[in-house]
C-alpha cells in the first residue's frame, strides 16, 4: 500500500510472523554459549609453569585375551604394549592408546588442554626436578619383572630401577608410570679414586678372581678419577679410596718387640710411610679391605717379621750403633718394600725413631758405644789430617802442573812463532831464487844477444880488413916482401913531392937511399943468378 502526501511516497511493510525462527536462533546461541562456557569452565585445562598433565583413558577397550599371559594386569599404555596390541588387533597404535582405557604413557607439558572430563581422568603432576649434586633413578611401575639376577632395567619393557640416570635439571615424568628416588652424586676428591663394583652385568668369563673385565658383574679392574660422579645406585656401588701417602707410628704399645741374638729383648719405635699401587686399587681393597686391614694384614705383620727375623741375627749391642742402625734401617725398608709390593702396597720409607735396648746393659753398651765412638772420631782426625796432607800435595801438583802447562804453552808459543819465521823466510828465499832465476835468464839472453852482436861485427870488421888486406897481399907477393913493397909505396908517395936533393951521405934521409940502393943491388944480384 502506498501513500501520497507532501510528494512523499511511503511503502507499507508488513513482516510476517515466525516465532519458531527466533526460538531456533536462540537456541543456538544458547547451545554456543553452553558449549563455550562448558569447553572454557569445565573442560579446560590450565597446566602452569613446573606442571605436566597426565591423562587416564576412562572408557574404551580391556586388553585383548591374547596379550594377558603376557602382559598381565598392565595399567600404563606403555609404546610396547600399544605396539603388540596393534599387531594382534589390526588397529592403528593412535587407536589404541584412544580407545583402551589405561594410564596414557605421554604427558602433556604447560600450556591449556580440552580433555573431555567423561572420557579421561585429568591429573596435574609437579615436574621432576633434580636438583645440582643429585641424581634421579626411574623406578618402573609396569612392564615384565626383572629376570634373576638382573638389578636394574635394561629393556623398555621391563619392571624395577631403570639403567639410565636423571641428571640435574628438569624432566617431565609420568608418576603414574615411574617413581623416582633421589640420590646425591659422589665426590671423588683429589688424591682418592673410585672403586667400582657393578651390581648388574654379564657374567664373569674367569672365576675367582678379585676384579673382573669392563662390563662384567663385579669388581671392576679401571678405577675412577677425582670428580663428580654420576651414578645408579642399583646398577653399581662406588667406594671412595684412599691413594696418598700415609703414615703409621710405631710407639707404645705398637713399637716392635724382638729377641736379639744374645736373647735379651729390643724395642723398636719407627715410622712407615705407605700407599696403595694406583694400578691395583681395585685388588687390594677387595682382597684386604679399607686402610685399617691394610695395616693389620699386610704393613704391620710384614714390619714385624721382617724386623724379627733381622734383629734376631744382631746382638743386643749392635743397636746401640749407629752404623747398625742404619743397616738395620736400610734392611727393613729394602725387604719391607719387596714384601709388601707384591701385595699391592709401596713402603715409601720406613724410619727407625728410636732403639732401645735391655736396661740392665743398656749403661755398659753405652759407654762402650762411647769408646767406640771417640776411636772412631780420633779415627776421623786422622783421617782428615790425611786428607789435609794429600790436599797439600795435591794443590802442590797442581801448581807444579800449571807452572809445567805454562812452560810447556810457551815453548809451544816461541816455536810456532819460529816455524812462522822459518815459513816467512823459505817463503822469502823461494820468492828471491825465482827472482834471480828470472834475472840470471835474462842475462843469459842479454849476453847471447851480445855475443851475436859481437860475433856479427868482428865477422862485417874482418871481412872489411880481408878485403883491404887481399889486394895489398897480392901486390906484397908480387914485390917478393913486404919490405920492398913497403918501399915501393913509399918512394910513389914521397917521390912526387922531391923537387932536389940537397943532402950529404950521411943522415937519416941519405939512409933511405943507401937501403934502397942496398936492396935493388940485391935483387939485381938474385936475378943474375
Amino acid at each position: 500500500m502506498m501513500e501520497h502526501g507532501d510528494n512523499v511516497v511511503r511503502p507499507s511493510i508488513q513482516m510476517p510472523r515466525v516465532p519458531w525462527l527466533a526460538s531456533v536462533f536462540a537456541s543456538l546461541v544458547f547451545l554456543v554459549v553452553l558449549v563455550g562456557s562448558v569447553s572454557w569452565f569445565v573442560i579446560r585445562v590450565e597446566v602452569e609453569a613446573n606442571k605436566i598433565l597426565v591423562l587416564v583413558n576412562k572408557t574404551g577397550k580391556t586388553l585383548p585375551s591374547e596379550l594377558t599371559h603376557e602382559f598381565g594386569d598392565q595399567v600404563v599404555l606403555y609404546p610396547e604394549l600399544v605396539t603388540a596390541i596393534a599387531a594382534v588387533t589390526g588397529e592403528t597404535e593412535r587407536d589404541v592408546r584412544e580407545g583402551y582405557k589405561g594410564i596414557q604413557y605421554d604427558v602433556l607439558p604447560e600450556g591449556r588442554y580440552f580433555p573431555n572430563p567423561y572420557f579421561y581422568k585429568r591429573i596435574q603432576q609437579d615436574a621432576t626436578i633434580i636438583g645440582q649434586n643429585e641424581i634421579g633413578v626411574l623406578i618402573r611401575k609396569y612392564g615384565k619383572p626383572l629376570p634373576f639376577p638382573k638389578t636394574v632395567a635394561t629393556e623398555p619393557d621391563e619392571r624395577g630401577p631403570v639403567e639410565e640416570i636423571l641428571r640435574p635439571g628438569r624432566h617431565n615424568i609420568n608418576l603414574l608410570a615411574y617413581e623416582v628416588q633421589r640420590f646425591s652424586a659422589i665426590l671423588i676428591p683429589e688424591g682418592h679414586v673410585g672403586v667400582v663394583a657393578l651390581l648388574s652385568g654379564t657374567e664373569p668369563k674367569q672365576h675367582n678372581t678379585y676384579t673382573v673385565e669392563p662390563g662384567e658383574k663385579g669388581v671392576q679392574r679401571e678405577t675412577l678419577p677425582p670428580g663428580l660422579e654420576y651414578y645408579n645406585p642399583f646398577l653399581k656401588r662406588i667406594e671412595v679410596v684412599d691413594v696418598r701417602s700415609h703414615k703409621y707410628d710405631m710407639l707404645g704399645e705398637d713399637a716392635i718387640h724382638f729377641p736379639s741374638n744374645d736373647s735379651f729383648t729390643i724395642t723398636i719405635e719407627g715410622t712407615i710411610e705407605w700407599a696403595i699401587l694406583p694400578d691395583r686399587v681395585a685388588e687390594v681393597t677387595v682382597e684386604y679391605g679399607d686402610e685399617e686391614d691394610i695395616l693389620k694384614k699386610i704393613i704391620l705383620p710384614n714390619a714385624r717379621s721382617i724386623a724379627r727375623i733381622q734383629g734376631s741375627k744382631l746382638l743386643a749391642r749392635d743397636f746401640i750403633s749407629g752404623k747398625t742402625r742404619t743397616a738395620f734401617q736400610d734392611q727393613l725398608l729394602s725387604e719391607s718394600r719387596g714384601e709388601c709390593y707384591k701385595q699391592g702396597i709401596d713402603i715409601k720409607a720406613a724410619l727407625v725413631r728410636d732403639i732401645k735396648p735391655p736396661s740392665e746393659i743398656a749403661s755398659l753398651i753405652s759407654q762402650r758405644e762411647q769408646a767406640d765412638q771417640d776411636i772412631d772420631r780420633s779415627t776421623n782426625k786422622m783421617e782428615e789430617a790425611k786428607a789435609e796432607a794429600l790436599l797439600v800435595e795435591q794443590r802442590e801438583l797442581q801448581d807444579r802442573n800449571r807452572l809445567l802447562g805454562d812452560a810447556r804453552r810457551e815453548v809451544v808459543t816461541v816455536t810456532k812463532n819460529a816455524e812462522q819465521r822459518k815459513v816467512v823466510a823459505v817463503t822469502q828465499a823461494n820468492r828471491a831464487f825465482e827472482v834471480g832465476k828470472l834475472e840470471l835468464e835474462a842475462a843469459e839472453k842479454e849476453a847471447s844477444a851480445v855475443r851475436s852482436r859481437g860475433r856479427a861485427e868482428a865477422n862485417v870488421i874482418l871481412y872489411d880488413y880481408q878485403a883491404r888486406a887481399e889486394p895489398l897481399a897480392m901486390a906484397v907477393q908480387a914485390f917478393g916482401d913486404g919490405t920492398t913493397y913497403a918501399q915501393q909505396f913509399y918512394l910513389q908517395r914521397v917521390a912526387p913531392s922531391i923537387k932536389s936533393i940537397m943532402s950529404n951521405t950521411d943522415g937519416p934521409f941519405a939512409e933511405i937511399f943507401r937501403e934502397l940502393q942496398t936492396s935493388t943491388d940485391a935483387s939485381s944480384k938474385g936475378g943474375g943468378r
